[in-house]
């Protein structure tokens, strides 16, 4: 269908049926963007205010929770992002236990439930409204926008959360279609299904793709060693999300396009979080979103210092996620960014806590430390590094060829990187299979002394 087509009738009509405001929110969004930051935090904190009112007075679970905190809903008038830290965070387990308490009991026809897809062992429920369905769509085609990419253009998906999968029935894939929109499946990546993806995508011509970056990665060196073309004559931007943006994925999908690779971060229960701009940096979508970085004691960190990424979600009513810990590490980055917009920026997004490594000195080693060591080593298509409860490492790798003097100096560096002395065992595989999500983890910390690590 012709691009415009899509954008001014099919999807406006499809989001009037469904019943969300996403064009509404879209074009607050397109003016919000260059508000200067005070102005930016004072539209956080009054939407912040309305926010704490309806959990105080309808969510059984924060109604408790607040009234331990000394916090009504007749006394929010002067709260602010400075009052947060005088709030409980909720954490995962929370909401397993308190499930049907963090629902709003008037909102049963309004929202939605949704999984994760556990890619860590442990898949979390939750219920999303329209409004928090529309102000993540906004915020994701605000984002595409900045790219020169608008809604209605080819977009092809390289995706594997269950949810998405399941839902290709007639009529979703007759939408798909309308709004020129593919779906190819991150699952089961085996050399005939990469081959077959290929085709589709030069069939389709997409305008920009999207999927986890460790997939387009593989699709990429698939294409490489078979000797076919990836990208194709319209391919205007590349966006990734859903998994941490491993250096060395970004370089082997930079490598094979002749447009920007731009990342997303957010969490499918805590909403569209930031977005990299032209410029690289990693811009908060404010209006919706308030972002606190948390040190080990559990307190704000200032400016530049890593920690926890805890998100409240200013747009969430049916289920609302105040100060919910995502166990994703980053920093707030104080300067502004020159693009100009007034959004804050995330200074790093470091992945998730659990891929955090123990060290044998009981410190943390963060992926990056064995995943260089890796990326320096000639030969290797794909690897997996799983650190076991005793500290050792077992490493499997996708490799062309590797002596046995490759291996041995292999092994020594990595555990270096944790301990002098740390058995490493490297198992040479044809192949590493996705998680039960479709994403490909290249760390996994089954350590739980990790000090980092959360059980």
């Amino acid at each position: 269908m012709l691009p415009a087509l899509a954008r001014r009738l099919v999807l406006p009509l499809h989001e009037r049926i469904c019943r969300r405001p996403t064009f509404r929110r879209l074009r607050e969004l397109e003016r919000s963007q260059w508000m200067e930051p005070a102005a930016l935090i004072e539209l956080q904190e009054t939407k912040l205010r309305r926010l704490m009112r309806h959990a105080s007075s309808r969510i059984p679970y924060y109604r408790r929770r607040f009234v331990d905190a000394g916090c009504h809903a007749d006394n929010v008038q002067g709260f602010g992002l400075g009052s947060l830290v005088r709030l409980p965070t909720l954490s995962k387990d929370d909401i397993r236990q308190n499930l049907n308490a963090l629902l709003d009991p008037t909102s049963a026809g309004e929202r939605f439930p949704y999984t994760t897809g556990g890619s860590t062992g442990q898949p979390l429920q939750f219920h999303i409204d329209r409004s928090r369905q529309a102000a993540d769509q906004a915020a994701r085609a605000r984002s595409r926008r900045w790219f020169g990419v608008d809604l209605g253009e080819r977009e092809l998906y390289l995706w594997g959360a269950p949810a998405e999968l399941s839902a290709q029935d007639r009529f979703k894939s007759l939408r798909d279609r309308l709004i020129n929109h593919r779906l190819l499946s991150a699952f089961n990546m085996t050399p005939r299904t990469m081959s077959r993806h290929l085709d589709v995508m030069q069939r389709f011509n997409p305008v920009h793709l999207f999927g986890y970056p460790s997939s387009l990665a593989r699709l990429v060196r698939h294409a490489r060693d078979t000797g076919r073309r990836f990208a194709n004559p319209a391919l205007r931007a590349v966006f990734t999300t859903g998994e941490w943006l491993d250096p060395a994925d970004r370089s082997t999908i930079e490598e094979a396009v002749s447009c920007p690779v731009a990342d997303g971060y957010g969490a499918r229960e805590a909403g569209f979080i930031a977005h990299q701009c032209p410029l690289g940096a990693y811009h908060i979508a404010m209006e919706g979103v308030i972002v606190e970085i948390l040190g080990e004691s559990g307190h704000p960190l200032p400016a530049g210092e890593v920690g926890e990424i805890t998100i409240t979600n200013l747009d969430a009513w049916a289920m609302p996620f105040i100060r919910y810990r995502t166990g994703d590490l980053g920093a707030l980055r104080a300067a502004p960014c020159p693009c100009g917009r007034g959004l804050a920026c995330l200074e790093v997004v470091a992945g998730r806590r659990t891929d955090m490594l123990q060290t044998k000195s009981g410190g943390a080693a963060h992926a990056l430390s064995v995943l260089y060591v890796l990326r320096d080593q000639p030969g290797i298509a794909q690897y997996q590094v799983i650190q076991q409860g005793d500290l050792s490492l077992d490493v499997r790798l996708v490799a062309n060829s590797l002596t046995a003097q490759s291996r041995s100096r292999l092994a020594s560096r990595l555990s270096a990187c944790i301990g002098t002395g740390t058995p490493v065992r490297i198992h040479q595989v044809d192949r590493i299979e996705a998680a039960s999500s479709g994403k490909y983890r290249s760390v996994i910390s089954l350590a739980s002394g990790t000090p980092s690590h959360r059980p």
